[in-house]
């Protein structure tokens, strides 16, 4: 499903931070949404894109969705379960 077409219930800009700091963020907004809320992570950490893939694998939120904005950052779209 393309990100535009899922609403979006919260959005996390977290631009510098590396995945050590950004997951602990992420659980701490998902924790504030219900279940089945979207949150999104702005993010421009290299290593995103597999340290997300395992952190959404060992907590069962899933990421619906991806979307590179650039060169380096992307938005990740986050399913609290």
């Amino acid at each position: 499903m393309p990100a535009d077409d899922l609403p979006v219930d919260d959005v996390l800009i977290a631009y510098g931070d590396a995945c050590a700091t950004l997951t602990p963020r992420i659980k701490t907004r998902l924790r504030a949404l219900g279940p089945g809320s979207i949150l999104e992570v702005r993010t421009d950490d290299p290593a995103a894109d597999e340290a997300l893939g395992a952190w959404s694998r060992l907590t069962g939120h899933p990421i619906v969705a991806v979307e590179h904005l650039d060169g380096r950052r992307a938005a990740y779209l986050i399913r609290k379960r």
